[in-house]
């Protein structure tokens, strides 16, 4: 086989490196472009979340702020519940309670004229005694706390001021009459009625 001498066309620059290298900057790039894609997925993902999450926050509120006209209008039957409440207080148990009297008052038949008036208002009255004391001032007292709303009933339908809580009288409610009401009789009686009275407190002395 001849053999000729070597001129510049047989000189080749080695193209195995170079051409790995041009391959692993491509994928590098493709790397790139994908990441970058990704993130920007992500980050339309996250913002579409924070603006649904925005328009939740803001439509809870409407709703929470139409509920209250309904508040409202069960405001007005809790107007109705008040006054079923004071009809309550106008219908207390009268029977569950016993009342005595005590007149230190010094007037004659007063204890016996407010007996009736206490009675005809449907309480019980079971005892009616007289002392003496310088009290001037009529007082309901009630025994135990229980009685509070009783005594506060009958005193204002006999006219009585004070109410107090004692353990002294053993009777429910016990009414001590001083001269401040037994001249002019219970409340809503006529003063002819403590005339009654009189004639029949004769008898206790």
């Amino acid at each position: 086989m001849p053999d000729y001498p070597e001129d510049e066309f047989d000189r080749l620059p080695p193209t195995g490196r170079r051409g790995a290298h041009r391959q692993e900057s491509t994928l590098s790039q493709r790397s790139a472009y994908v990441l970058i894609a990704i993130v920007a997925i992500v980050a339309v993902l996250l913002v579409v979340g924070v603006v649904n999450i925005i328009r939740t926050s803001f439509h809870d509120p409407e709703e929470q702020v139409e509920e209250p006209p309904a508040a409202t209008e069960t405001d007005s039957p809790g107007e109705d519940g008040t006054d079923e409440g004071e009809d309550t207080t106008a219908e207390v148990d009268k029977e569950s309670v016993v009342v005595s009297i005590q007149n230190i008052s010094g007037v004659n038949g007063a204890a016996a004229s407010f007996q009736e008036a206490i009675e005809g208002n449907g309480w019980t009255v079971e005892g009616v005694t007289t002392g003496s004391s310088p009290e001037s001032v009529s007082t309901l007292y009630y025994s135990d706390p229980e009685h509070e709303v009783q005594a506060a009933a009958l005193a204002e339908e006999l006219g009585v001021e004070q109410i107090e809580e004692s353990a002294e009288y053993p009777t429910d409610l016990t009414l001590v009459l001083a001269s401040d009401l037994a001249a002019d009789g219970p409340q809503g009686t006529a003063t002819d009625g403590a005339e009654t009275g009189e004639e029949s407190t004769a008898p206790l002395g």
